[in-house]
């Protein structure tokens, strides 16, 4: 059945429309100013769709970030199409998702929201079939499993996942933790400035590390060295970030971080001209080291290659 033909129009108020029901919620975490603009500007141009209720408020069902911003800017009415309250939620839901999937693409967020959504109210092969091919998504293996673990994650998390500030499989590390150790390493993440593939390395770590020596995260922040460098406003934020993901790196890595620490106090005793460079070996596997000399000409060049020859 088409039930956009059994809508009625009604221009209810904004405030008496339940916004916080999620039945038909199809996340986005787009900035809502142009949004807002746009309404200020010329109202709202295509009506949102909700359905009834037999007790309680309608809900949205299509435009609830145009309901959203109809109640910010304090309009006192607002056009809308209503969907009778015997409609199906599979029914409902299937008109959402449409309606959404052919004018936006979905974030790994979004999908993760939507993916959960659709194996509650349909057979998972119904799912497969129908939704997962238009979103993108395998109907068979681990991602699905991911998509549906993320899905139950606090907003501010999903809103990092859409913005591309921290990865997917991040957030399914996040997902063992307790609701406040997530939101402290959020936090701490985002105030250092990392970026997704620093966040998800100082995380993963982190989470191994309290799943080893059978510490919540909380503990190892309280540590007095992550204190210290989380606290240190003097120091300018690259340093910071820079010095704590080296103090995690050393919990985790303690040889390796033994190792560096030794190679660079050999490197800072031996080189005396920024000309210079010296790295290790990858992962100190084997002595071998790398040494870099910044020339300047062909001729310099050709007389350290002589004597480096000679020595030979």
């Amino acid at each position: 059945m088409n039930w956009l033909q059994h809508t009625k129009t009604s221009s209810p108020d904004p405030r008496d429309i339940d916004l916080d029901d999620t039945t038909y919620y199809i996340p986005c975490f787009a900035d809502l100013e142009p949004l807002e603009q746009s309404v200020r500007a010329v109202g709202i141009i295509t009506q949102p769709v909700v359905q009834e209720r037999v007790a309680g408020s309608p809900v949205p069902v299509l435009g609830r970030r145009r309901l959203t911003v109809a109640r910010r800017v304090g309009l006192p009415q607002v056009e809308v199409k209503v969907l009778p309250a015997r409609m199906p939620e599979q029914d409902a839901f299937r008109l959402a998702f449409w309606d959404n999937v052919t004018h936006r693409t979905f974030d790994p967020a979004c999908t993760s929201v939507v993916v959960r959504r659709l194996l509650e109210l349909f057979p998972r092969d119904a799912v497969a079939e129908e939704f997962l091919p238009v979103m993108g998504v395998p109907p068979r293996g681990p991602r699905l499993e991911r998509l549906r673990i993320v899905a139950g994650l606090e907003p501010f998390v999903l809103e990092s996942l859409a913005s591309g500030r921290i990865h997917e499989k991040t957030c399914v590390i996040l997902a063992r933790l307790a609701p406040a150790e997530r939101a402290i390493l959020m936090q701490i993440t985002e105030e250092l400035g990392l970026n997704a593939n620093k966040k998800n390395e100082i995380i993963s770590s982190l989470v191994d590390l309290s799943i080893f020596h059978s510490r919540p995260v909380v503990d190892l922040l309280q540590d007095e060295c992550a204190a210290a460098i989380l606290s240190d406003r003097d120091a300018a934020l690259p340093e910071r970030a820079a010095r704590f993901r080296d103090l995690v790196r050393s919990w985790k890595h303690p040889e390796l971080a033994a190792q560096e620490q030794e190679f660079h106090s050999w490197r800072q005793s031996v080189v005396r001209s920024n000309r210079v460079t010296i790295r290790h070996a990858q992962g100190f596997e084997t002595p071998e080291c790398t040494l870099e000399i910044r020339c300047d000409s062909r001729q310099h060049a050709q007389r350290i290659i002589d004597r480096l020859d000679d020595e030979a």
